[in-house]
Parts: C-alpha cells; sequence; structure tokens
C-alpha cells in the first residue's frame, strides 16, 4: 500500500525498463521535436502512447526533473511501471540521471504488502523525492509532430525460416523420459520435506504430511518434476545434445552447492541440496564429443540446424540482434549450444537475458542456469558492440531499453499479437529482417494468421509512407519571398535559408560536447482551413543562448510542419541579430581586428619581431634642460655618498638641472669577495651660475679624468651631471689643488713613514703604459718581499712601493664570478721603484668613487625613464611606487636587479580577471563561447603589443644590459646633436609583457581601480568600468531570472558551504548545457567563464605575495598544479555532506518490521541538472576510476613527494567537473557583490588553498612528467608513439604508447585509457628508467674510481 498520509504529487508510468540503466551510444543523445512535444504535454494528468525506441525514458526523466524543481520538499514524484525488469531499470535510470535527489525503489520481494503501520511509511520515504514500483497504465500517442515520428519508423521485412519436424531418434532419445520415470520410482519417505515432518510433527499443520506422501507435494519432487518437464522442452525444441548439457549443467550445479555462481541454492537446507545432488548423480552423461557443426538431426533438432544455417548466412560485421525463445532454460542451452559452434563462434558474441522477477519468500529452482548478475553489461555491451547476439525470453520484448537491432528471429511463434508488435518492434534499423521459425508441419492457419497480420501492418505503414510522401510533396509550395537585408552590408537572409543558418549558429555554441547543439522544433495545430490542418511552429534554441532570445514562434499557420519550421527559424534568426548575437554579416559573432590578426598571422611558432623605437636615452632631456638654464633658474644637489666595506667613506654633491626620484641605495661589486654601497640623497637647490658651473665641469672632468683618462674628451666638459667636492668647497680650488701628477722620485724626499696613503692619489706605471695602481704601502728590498718576476731586477734604493692593479673593470652593478677575468692575479701585490711611477694629486678615495659613476649615472638613468614614463604615459595613474614601474619596463636582459617577468605573471592574471568581468557584465546575452573568444582578442599578445606601440610604450622598455667597458661620458653637446637610438626589434610577447607587468605594478600601487585605470590607456575602445560598478550589473541581472527555488537546494548551500541570497545562480552553476526543462535561465558556461578568471586571480595573488618570493618560472608551475582541470575534477568528486536513509529491516516473520539508518553521501556534481544519457554514463565510469584511485591520489596529495599527474590523468574526469568548480566560484562572486573572499573560502572547503599552501611550503617537485622528461632529454627530440593495444577476444582494446628519446626506445606503458594520461603515464615510467640509469651509472663510475685509488695505493 502506499503511505497514506504523504501527498504524491505527480504519477508516471512507463514500457521501458531492465536490470540495470542502459549504456548510451557514442553519439549524443538529444530529444527529438515529437519527445518535447510530449513533454509539454505533460504538464497536465495525461497518459501518452509511444512505439518502442521513441525515447519514453528520456522524457520520463525530463518530467520527473520539472515536478522536482517546482514542488515541495513534502511531496513525491511516484513513478509506476508494468514489471519488475521494467521497475528495476527504471530505478537505476532515475537514480543516476537525477542524483541530486533519492530514490526509493519498492518490489514485491520487499513485502510492502505487509507495511500496514504509518510509521514505517514516513520512515522508509523520509527524504525521497521519486519512488518506482510496479503498476499497470493505460495510454494514449502524442498527435503532433507525425512527421518527424514517421521518419524514424523503419519496417522489417518479414521472413519465414521452414523446417521439417523430425521423429526423435529413440536410440539417442531417451534421457528426458528416464528422468520422468525415475522421480516417480524415489521412496517419498526418504524425501528432506517429510523426513523432517516425521521428526518434529508439532512443527508442522496437521494434513501437510498426508498432502506429501499422497500427491508427492515437496520441494525436491517439485523440482525434479520441473527439471522433467524443461527437460521435455529442451529435447523437443533443441535436440538431444541439448538435454545432455542441460542435465549434466544442472546436476553440477546441485554437486557444487551453488559454488557462489549461483548464490540462491545457498538459501537452501543443505539436507535438500544433498538429496538431490545424490539422486541426480547417475544422470551425469557423456556428451558427444565430436565438433557441433558435425552432428546431425540425431543430436541437433532440425529448428536449431534451420537457426544456425540462418546464422551463418546473416554473418556481417554490423549485426546485431536477438534471438526470442521461450523458457529461460532454452536461453541458456541456445546461448552455449550457439557459442561454441565452430561455425558461430568465429561472428558471433553472444550473451542472454532474461527476467529479474523476484518474491521475497520464493525457494530457488534448480534448472535455472541463468544467473541474472551476469547479465547486467548485456544491454550496454549490444549497444557499445562487444556482443552482436542476445538469447532471451519474452522479458526483452517490451519495457527494456533495447539497442535498435537489425535482425529479430522468434525461435518460438507461440506469440500473442502483442508479442509480434512488440518483437517486431525491436528490428528498428534501416532494413531490418524480422525472422519466424515454422514447422512445415504446422497448422497452415497459423502461417495464414502470422501473413494476415503482416499484410496489415505493411498497409499501415504505406499509409504512412504516403502521408509522409504527401506532406513532403506539400512543401513544394511557395512559401513566400519574405527576406531580410542588414543595410549596412547587404547581407540577406531568405526564408529558405533560415533553417540552415539556425543549425549553424547551434553549431558554434560551447557545451557541446556533451550538450544539445542543435535547434528544437515542435509543432501545434491551430486552425482547419479549407479542410486542410494548419500548424504553427516553435523552437527552441540550446540552453546556452540567452533566455530572452532563445524560443522563437512562427508568424503564421502552415499546411506543412517543414514550411512551419522555417517561419520560426527565420523569426529566431531576427531574434539572434538583434540580441548581437550575429554580426552585420548575418553570421555568429566573432571578435575581429585585421591589425591583430596580420600579427597572430606572422607569430608562427616563434614570438614574431616587430621594429620599434630605440631606447629611450633619459640624459637627452637632461642636456635640454641645461640648454635651457636661465639666470634665474636653479640647480638641484644631490649628495652621492660612496662606502667601501672597511667603512672609508667619500662624498660629492651632484647638480643637474633636474629633481631626481628617489634612487634606492646600489651595491656595487668590486671583485668577488669586495662590496661597496652608493645612497643618493636629495641636499638643496643653488641659484644657477655660469662661472660656477663653469668651475664645477672643471672638477667632473678632474674626477672623471683619474679612471676614464682614455675616454674623456680633453676639449669638452660640457658633462650632463656635474660633480663637486661638497657645498662648502670652492670647485675652482678644489680642481687646481688635485690638478696633476707627483713624480715617484718626490717620495725619496720625504717621510713616508708619516704619510696617510689615502691622500695620495693613483700610482700609475710608467714602465707599462701607465697602467692605474693603488698604493698598498711602503716597502723595501731587506723586508724579503719578492718582485714580479717579469720585472726588471731592483737596484739597491732603500724605497719600493707596494701596489695592486686597479680593476679595468667599469661594471660594478653585476657580481663577478670567483674565478672569472684572471681576479687572482689582478689582486696580487707588485712592487714598483719610485723613479718608475707617477701619482695623481688627486687622493685615490675619489678614484673609487669615479669608478662608481657609470653604474650610478645608469641606476639614474632608468629612474628618469620610469619618472618620464609616469609623465607622459600614465598622469592618470598616480604612481607613487616608482620601483614596480622599473621593475616592470625592465626585460630581463638588461641583467637588472629586478625585471617584468614575476609582475607580468601577477598583471596577466589581473588582465584576464578584469577583461572577463567587463565583457560578462557589457554583455548579458553573449553567450560563453563569444565572450571566450572576446577575451582572448584582447589579451592576446599581439593586441597588447599593438596597444604598446600605439601610445609609445616600446622606447621605454629597458633592453640593454649595462656594459661598463662601453660606458663613455655624457656630454650635452653630444646630446642635443646626436638623434635618437637606432630602431631596434622586440618580439610581440616581449610588448605584451611589458603591458602585463605595468598591470601588474597597478594592482599592487592601488588594486583593480589603478589597474583599470592602466587599461583606459592601452585598451581605451573597451569599455572599462570600475569593478563594483561591474558587479552590481551582475547582481542586478541574476535577481531579475525568474526561477522556483528547488528544495534540494539547502543541501546545496550546505554542501558549497556558502548561502545565496539570489537563488538563481547556484542553480545556474549546476545546468549543463543539455538540461531541457523550465526553472532555468542558462546553462553554467557563463559562470564558469567568470568563475575560471577569479579562481586564477585567487591563487595567483596568493602564490605571488608568498615570502620569500618564489621565481617566475615556480609561480607559473604552481598555478598549472592548483588549477588544472584533471585536480579540480578530484576535488569536486571528493566534496561530499552525508544524509540520512532509512531501510526496512524484516525480522524472523514478515510483520516483524523495524528501520535502520544507513549513511549516504551527497556528492556536489550529484547536483548537475542535465538530460544527457550521455552525461550520466561519464559521471557512472568516472566515478568508478575515482573509487579505485582517490585512496593513492589522496595520500599523494597529502604527504607526496610530487604532483600526482598520471594518477589524475588516468581519472580521465570529463571537463564538467572542473566546469562545475568554476561556475559555483563564479555564482559566489556575483553573490556576493564580487567578494573574492567569499570565493576563497569555498575553494577552502574544497580543498584547493591548503594543497596550495602545501606546495608553497616547498619539498615537492611540480614539474609534470613530460616537461622534466623534456628537460633530461635536454637536444635530443622526446617521441611518444600512441597506437591502440591488441585486445584479447571480447575485450576492449587500450591504448598504449612508447616514449623515444633520439632514436632510442625508453620504455612502454599500456592500459591507456585517453592519449593524454598514458603519455603522462608513459613519460613518468621513462623518467624512472632515466633515475635508474643515472644511478647505476653512478655506481659504476664510483666502483671504477675506488678501484684505482686502490690500485694506486
Amino acid at each position: 500500500m502506499p503511505p497514506p498520509l504523504r501527498e504524491v504529487e505527480a504519477t508516471y508510468s512507463s514500457n521501458d525498463g531492465g536490470s540495470r540503466p542502459p549504456d548510451p551510444p557514442t553519439e549524443i543523445l538529444q530529444p527529438r521535436g515529437f519527445q518535447l512535444n510530449v513533454l509539454l504535454l505533460a504538464g497536465k494528468l495525461t497518459e501518452h502512447q509511444m512505439d518502442t525506441g521513441s525515447g519514453k525514458t528520456l522524457i520520463a526523466v525530463l518530467r520527473i526533473q520539472a515536478e522536482l524543481e517546482r514542488s515541495t520538499p513534502d511531496k513525491l514524484v511516484w513513478f509506476l511501471a508494468p514489471n519488475v525488469a521494467l521497475a528495476t531499470q527504471q530505478a537505476e535510470v532515475i537514480a543516476t540521471q537525477i542524483p541530486s535527489v533519492q530514490t526509493r525503489l519498492l518490489l514485491g520481494s520487499d513485502n510492502v504488502q505487509h507495511w500496514s503501520q504509518q510509521w514505517i511509511w514516513d520512515g522508509i520515504l523520509d527524504g525521497i523525492r521519486i519512488v518506482i514500483s510496479t503498476y499497470q497504465a493505460i495510454s494514449r500517442s502524442p498527435k503532433r509532430n507525425r512527421e518527424e515520428m514517421l521518419r524514424y519508423v523503419h519496417r522489417p521485412s518479414l521472413i519465414k525460416l521452414m523446417y521439417a519436424q523430425q521423429e526423435l531418434d529413440p536410440e539417442a532419445s531417451h534421457v528426458a523420459h528416464e528422468l520422468g520415470k525415475y522421480r516417480l520410482s524415489l521412496d517419498i519417505e526418504q524425501d528432506p520435506y517429510v523426513l523432517n515432518m516425521r521428526s518434529d510433527p508439532d512443527s508442522f499443520e496437521v494434513g501437510l504430511l498426508s498432502k506429501a506422501l499422497l500427491g508427492r507435494k515437496t520441494y525436491c519432487q517439485e523440482q525434479l518434476k520441473m527439471l522433467h518437464t524443461r527437460a521435455q522442452i529442451i529435447e523437443q525444441e533443441l535436440g538431444v545434445w541439448a538435454v545432455y548439457w542441460y542435465i549434466n549443467a544442472c546436476v553440477r550445479k546441485l554437486q557444487i552447492r551453488g559454488g557462489g555462481d549461483h548464490v540462491e541454492l545457498q538459501l537452501l537446507d543443505n539436507t535438500e541440496i544433498t538429496y538431490l545432488a545424490q539422486s541426480l548423480s547417475t544422470f551425469l552423461l557423456d556428451i558427444p564429443k565430436q565438433p557441433l557443426s558435425s552432428l546431425d538431426h540425431k543430436f541437433l533438432s532440425t529448428k536449431v540446424l534451420c537457426l544456425i544455417d540462418f546464422l551463418i548466412h546473416h554473418q556481417a560485421p554490423s549485426f546485431s540482434g536477438l534471438i526470442f525463445v521461450r523458457t529461460r532454460a532454452e536461453v541458456a542451452v541456445l546461448s552455449e549450444l550457439l557459442s561454441i559452434h565452430p561455425d558461430l563462434s568465429r561472428f558471433y558474441t553472444i550473451s542472454t537475458f532474461v527476467g529479474a522477477s523476484t518474491s521475497g519468500g520464493r525457494k530457488a529452482n534448480i534448472g535455472e542456469l541463468v544467473d541474472v548478475r551476469s547479465q547486467i553489461n548485456t544491454l550496454d555491451d549490444l549497444r557499445a558492440g562487444r556482443r552482436n547476439l542476445v538469447i532471451t525470453t519474452s522479458a526483452l520484448e517490451e519495457g527494456i531499453d533495447v539497442p535498435a537491432c537489425n535482425v529479430v528471429v522468434c525461435f518460438d511463434n507461440h506469440m500473442n499479437l502483442k508479442s509480434l508488435i512488440q518483437r517486431r518492434g525491436r528490428a528498428r534499423q534501416s532494413k531490418s529482417t524480422f525472422a519466424i521459425l515454422f514447422a512445415e508441419s504446422d497448422d497452415p492457419s497459423t502461417m495464414s494468421t502470422w501473413e494476415q497480420l503482416e499484410e496489415i501492418m505493411r498497409k499501415l505503414y504505406e499509409d504512412d509512407m504516403r502521408q509522409l510522401a504527401e506532406l513532403e510533396a506539400k512543401e513544394a509550395v511557395d512559401e513566400g519571398d519574405r527576406v531580410f537585408v542588414v543595410e549596412k552590408t547587404g547581407a540577406k537572409l531568405l526564408l529558405a535559408d533560415a533553417v540552415s543558418h539556425l543549425f549553424h549558429f547551434c553549431a558554434t555554441l560551447p557545451g557541446r560536447q556533451f550538450g544539445n547543439s542543435v535547434p528544437i522544433f515542435t509543432f501545434e495545430a491551430t486552425e482547419v482551413k479549407q479542410g486542410k490542418e494548419l500548424v504553427t511552429a516553435k523552437v527552441t534554441l540550446p540552453i546556452s543562448v540567452d533566455a530572452s532570445v532563445r524560443e522563437a514562434c512562427g508568424l503564421s499557420a502552415w499546411i506543412t510542419e517543414k514550411a512551419a519550421q522555417k517561419d520560426a527559424a527565420f523569426i529566431a534568426y531576427l531574434q539572434l541579430y538583434n540580441a548581437g548575437l550575429l554580426s552585420d554579416n548575418l553570421l555568429p559573432t566573432q571578435v575581429y581586428d585585421e591589425a591583430i590578426e596580420a600579427v597572430k598571422t606572422d607569430v608562427g611558432k616563434v614570438a614574431s619581431l616587430v621594429t620599434v623605437k630605440g631606447q629611450l636615452n633619459p640624459f637627452s632631456e637632461v642636456a635640454r634642460q641645461w640648454q635651457a638654464m636661465g639666470e634665474s633658474a636653479h640647480l638641484h644637489c644631490f649628495e652621492v655618498i660612496l662606502c667601501r666595506n672597511d667603512d672609508s667613506t667619500v662624498s660629492m654633491q651632484m647638480l643637474l638641472p633636474c629633481d631626481l626620484p628617489f634612487i634606492p641605495p646600489l651595491t656595487l661589486y668590486w671583485d668577488s669577495c669586495t662590496t661597496f654601497t652608493v645612497s643618493v640623497h636629495r641636499s638643496s637647490c643653488i641659484p644657477f651660475s655660469p662661472n660656477h658651473t663653469e668651475a664645477v665641469k672643471q672638477s667632473t672632468t678632474l674626477l672623471l679624468s683619474t679612471v676614464f683618462r682614455s675616454r674623456i674628451s680633453t676639449a669638452k666638459t660640457d658633462h650632463v651631471a656635474l660633480f663637486t667636492p661638497s657645498a662648502h668647497e670652492d670647485p675652482a680650488e678644489w680642481a687646481a689643488r688635485y690638478t696633476g701628477t707627483l713624480s715617484g722620485k718626490s717620495l725619496d724626499k720625504i717621510n713616508v713613514s708619516a704619510l696617510s696613503l689615502s691622500k695620495l692619489g693613483i700610482v700609475r706605471d710608467l714602465t707599462n703604459n701607465a697602467i692605474p695602481c693603488i698604493l698598498r704601502g711602503f716597502a723595501s728590498t731587506t723586508d724579503g718581499i719578492v718582485a714580479d718576476p717579469e720585472r726588471s731586477e731592483h737596484d739597491n734604493a732603500s724605497l719600493i712601493l707596494e701596489v695592486s692593479r686597479f680593476p679595468k673593470r667599469t661594471d660594478f652593478l653585476h657580481p663577478v664570478p670567483v674565478l672569472g677575468q684572471n681576479t687572482a692575479k689582478r689582486n696580487n701585490r707588485e712592487l714598483l721603484r719610485p723613479k718608475d711611477c707617477e701619482i695623481d694629486k688627486l687622493p685615490t678615495d675619489y678614484a673609487y668613487f669615479a669608478a662608481a659613476l657609470p653604474a650610478v649615472l645608469h641606476r639614474v638613468g632608468v629612474r628618469l625613464v620610469a619618472v618620464r614614463l609616469c609623465d607622459t604615459l600614465f598622469p592618470a595613474v598616480a604612481f607613487d611606487q616608482l620601483d614596480l614601474v622599473v621593475t616592470a619596463i625592465t626585460a630581463s636582459a638588461a641583467r637588472e636587479p629586478t625585471n617584468y617577468q614575476r609582475q607580468e605573471y601577477l598583471g596577466d592574471s589581473v588582465l584576464k580577471f578584469l577583461t572577463s568581468l567587463t565583457l560578462i557584465s557589457e554583455h548579458l546575452r553573449w553567450h560563453e563561447g563569444i565572450l571566450s573568444q572576446a577575451k582572448d582578442h584582447i589579451v592576446s599578445n599581439a593586441s597588447l603589443a599593438k596597444a604598446a606601440l600605439a601610445v609609445g610604450l616600446d622606447e621605454y622598455i629597458q633592453t640593454k644590459a649595462f656594459t661598463g667597458s662601453k660606458w663613455r661620458p655624457f656630454y650635452v653637446s653630444d646630446l642635443l646633436d646626436t638623434p635618437a637610438d637606432e630602431p631596434r626589434e622586440l618580439s610581440t610577447k616581449t610588448l605584451a609583457d611589458v603591458v602585463e607587468a605595468l598591470m601588474g605594478a597597478a594592482f599592487l600601487h592601488g588594486g583593480f581601480d589603478k589597474a583599470i585605470a592602466i587599461l583606459r590607456i592601452f585598451l581605451p575602445r573597451v569599455p572599462w568600468s570600475e569593478v563594483d560598478e561591474r558587479n552590481g550589473t551582475l547582481l542586478a541581472s541574476a535577481e531579475r531570472a525568474s526561477v522556483t527555488c528547488p528544495p534540494h537546494l539547502a543541501q546545496l548551500e550546505q554542501l558549497i558551504g556558502y548561502d545565496f541570497k539570489c537563488k538563481s545562480l547556484p542553480l545556474e552553476a549546476l545546468t549543463h548545457s543539455s538540461y531541457i526543462g523550465s526553472n532555468v535561465t542558462t546553462s553554467y558556461e557563463r559562470l564558469e567563464f567568470l568563475g575560471d578568471v577569479c579562481l586564477d586571480i585567487i591563487v595567483s595573488t596568493a602564490s605571488f605575495n608568498h615570502q620569500p618570493a618564489i621565481p617566475t618560472h615556480g609561480l607559473h608551475l604552481l598555478r598549472t598544479a592548483v588549477v588544472n582541470a584533471d585536480f579540480l575534477a578530484f576535488l569536486c568528486l571528493k566534496l561530499s555532506i552525508s544524509t540520512s536513509r532509512a531501510n526496512v529491516v524484516t525480522g524472523k516473520t514478515v510483520d516483524d518490521i523495524s528501520l535502520s539508518d544507513t549513511v549516504v553521501p551527497i556528492n556536489i556534481w550529484q547536483f548537475l541538472r542535465h538530460a544527457s544519457p550521455t552525461v550520466r554514463k561519464a559521471q557512472l565510469e568516472c566515478k568508478k576510476r575515482y573509487e579505485e584511485l582517490k585512496d593513492h591520489i589522496l595520500e599523494l596529495l597529502q604527504s607526496g613527494d610530487h604532483i600526482p599527474w598520471a594518477l589524475l590523468a588516468r581519472l580521465d574526469a570529463p571537463k564538467f567537473y572542473s566546469d562545475i568548480v568554476e561556475s559555483v566560484v563564479g555564482a559566489i562572486y556575483i553573490d556576493s557583490h564580487g567578494s573574492l573572499a567569499a570565493c576563497e573560502a569555498f575553494l577552502q572547503r574544497l580543498g584547493v588553498m591548503d594543497y596550495l599552501r602545501r606546495l608553497l611550503a616547498g619539498g615537492i617537485a611540480l614539474y609534470h612528467p613530460k616537461e622534466k622528461l623534456g628537460q633530461l632529454a635536454d637536444t635530443e627530440t622526446v617521441k611518444y608513439e600512441v597506437f591502440r593495444a591488441e585486445a584479447h577476444a571480447g575485450a576492449e582494446s587500450k591504448l598504449a604508447c612508447k616514449v623515444w628519446i633520439g632514436e632510442r626506445e625508453i620504455v612502454m606503458v599500456g592500459d591507456g585509457i585517453s592519449q593524454i594520461e598514458i603519455e603522462t603515464r608513459a613519460a613518468d615510467e621513462a623518467l624512472k628508467v632515466l633515475k635508474e640509469e643515472s644511478r647505476i651509472r653512478y655506481d659504476v663510475l664510483l666502483k671504477e674510481w675506488n678501484d684505482q685509488v686502490l690500485e694506486n695505493e
């Protein structure tokens, strides 16, 4: 009885069913117009009759989904089926197709008739939304879409297979007769049932013993009687060989007491099994050993021989067939016979299918040889082509979702009209065959009856075909000359072309892997005109199209459906154009820019090179400011301090006609073990004085001449940067005091012991081209210091100068390699005689200072470039952190302390986020395909490079590395006369990278607002707005959506860990593009588009901000590891909450009932709304792989030393799993008005952030196996050879992969399920091989070295 106090929302019946959900074909299953018509009509409590194979299951699932969406949680959907097989099959289909709610299957074996207490129903239906049980329904068929239905009807050809009825050979045929005689000869007193009653008479009702003795009414006797009856049928229908095999199989089944393959026998008493096994042991027969093909009618019936001959002549690669027999025993025997027949086994792979009806109190049947558990995959295998012939009973006549076959054979012709129609309907492929076996001795009237029925059906079919032909002829009627013209381009839309154009548009939509990608037309009769029924059409586009233009109705009523279809398609296409989804050429909207596409075309495999301006020399502007100096001008003074590592310092004033930004302290690398520090401090401004300036020019020339004597011009003193000792010292006096040199001979006349070395200048070796040296001290010939052997013999002079050579290098910005540039030799002390040298008057400290000036001026120049960039291009941004700008415009080739790469990584993420947010909020009707194309266009290297050139960014990009050897002093006159640097070539990638790095700099400086300010400069055509404004637009649009909040949404929110204010967003986030029904805005692709960039920027900012800073390549590896689809899919499969489900527990009696709770996990992917059997199949297969791999993957994620790339690839999760994660993130972002923190909270719950933190902590190998293998291969080519390996008979072939490095095969792996998975796993195995080879080589080398040491000893 159904629950008396629970309201049932809707009840449905079906004639489709089976033992498990069907395995969909490889093509995408999409509802046809007539199916949608039934779905729409089902909004009322109506009944519908549909043909075999017309998609009743799909319609039922869609209808249930719609009902659940709008019903309250206290209401049920009750699905009724006519038999147990159908109910069981539909229960599994519904449970997997609608996994977000709990279902309950109720069968007779559950003893439902004893659930008379209300509390039992309350408990068993608690939390249940769908109940499936048996029921018989009367229905009628839909009226519309008749034309379409007719196009999918195929009439099979009827073949009568005639065979001669033979008499049984008395010599060979005796087994069945002897079995019957043997049963009657058994002593009934020894029957276990009788013995049990005699041993305990009080436990049995009075009269049972007499009934058993007189009528032989015991279980064992009934089983023997049934076995005898079946043996007779098999002997008559299939032959003596068949009955031999059947009885042997039954006896062996008893002897092994079920053996696990027949678990139902284990329910019997041991005494009964033993009794039956012993009783039948004498009937183990010797089956003829010769091949079946050599047996004649003595052992095989002529009926079987006729069937074999038919199958031999119908062998074909595309064969797919059913054979209907009368009994389950015949199914088992005929299956065995045909499977081992040598003429058939090479072509036919055979399986069985019987009904699954059971009863809770029914005992086992010893003659039952078909295990229903073994047929779970029967229909799946038939559909997939792994099996091509199924032997079955009437169980497959109706209800079960059977794939279309091209051959159906009725081995038994004892059937009624219903059976004939149902069996005949299974042969629904084009040019199929329906065969019936008749004995030549059969009553001619029987054959005549079937022929008459076939003739009636033939006439009905021909009438249908004539009707279809008439309708097609009517379609030639003039449908008018309706045309739409786009004035701007002249593009035309004709009524005749509208349907094809609409199909083309749908083919460009996203989500085509599993979703619906075609328009669906439905028709409705509107009126009768001149005796003819007129129809109108309505077209529904895929759900990824915006709801405002998803449906369109024709303007007129038409005689034919085809004409009405064109009318609706024409209106739909106009709607798409007016919504901006079509271009002015009436083609699907595409974002296109000729200049950008030209750059893209030129790119090829490497970044294209473009000619750009030479690198800006900032001192040219300083020279112009010197030129413009007037009497009222002021000079800017800066104190430059050089600190050596011996704590000695020297400072000078730098004078410039312009101000300088803050200059960070510089570290100078004097040699491999010595560093200096230079700092620049703003001092004060002084009035410009030509005389004073002229004196400073002289002091600057003097300063530079100490180190750069050969590089300065004696005729020029107009240095762009002037230096003077201090603000309190007269530069002219200072220059006069230190100009010139001292002869070394003068040292003999002074007391050198009282002389401070710091007061002396550079020592110049006159014997060696006046090479500058640093005076280190004084020595005498008696000090034991050995002179340089390259020098001449010393005389007996008492004073010797101890010196070291002044460094030739002037590039102190970069560290010196320890073993580079003969450092050790230059640091050696040398000895000079005073007469062989001269000494500068300018103290050596100033020489150190002068040597540092090229590096100082270079850094000053870079900062000036950054300042000018900010002043000219980015005044609206108002950068106050110049370091960020300097970093952003510096390429790695410049060899500066920082370069743009890290900021480019961050800016890339910021750019994609803001671009996506702008596009999705600006174009609320654009589907994900257009959005993605537009985003890719905007953020492409070609687009950004074009933008960089347009604003003149190219001259500010620093690519030249500073080299001190090429440095020359800057003179104002030269800078004014010299044209700009020669043009140079830069890659479009470098230009784009600098734009993105500036984006990152702006984001670090002032968040999204500053980044938008940058974007408005580079990409002014894009309508950039503030982030809050964009967030508000998206939220307002979502709030306008009219949807009903389904009851299970609360569970989804609990699972996500976020309560949505706008309930349409989580529904949209979990709506697949294949979904069909009401209560929907659009599919999840738009939200996934937004969520993708939200996830990206969360991960990117967290990685970028980690301390210590992670190198750029590491940042990219981290992002790839965390946001890749395989990893997100695994986390999606893992995320779940638990709920309870009540089950009925029956005690010793049927009335002893209690309830027990079972914990049931609910996963987020189960809430995915879809209408695709292909999605359901993919979910089931992926879930199976997940259960096999999850423990190993989790172990590696939690404690492994590498990312489980190969295992994640083997999971082979369809993309919609990762899409769900990103769409939920997008939904949270919109609902929270742009809170990335709320999105991050969900990612934390999912497990993304925990794993990111573990990766950031280090110690985990980030490289993908293929990338790492490429590194180890070095210059050799790595090749992956993927092929399909041969499989055993009946098994599905798997992929295999060989890995080659150069000409050498490293490894081969098999059992692959996809190309990506097998290549990843093969690379992983190849790495193991190479590492082991490396270890072996190391051991060999170590042994050789040890052997050599021992030999030397």
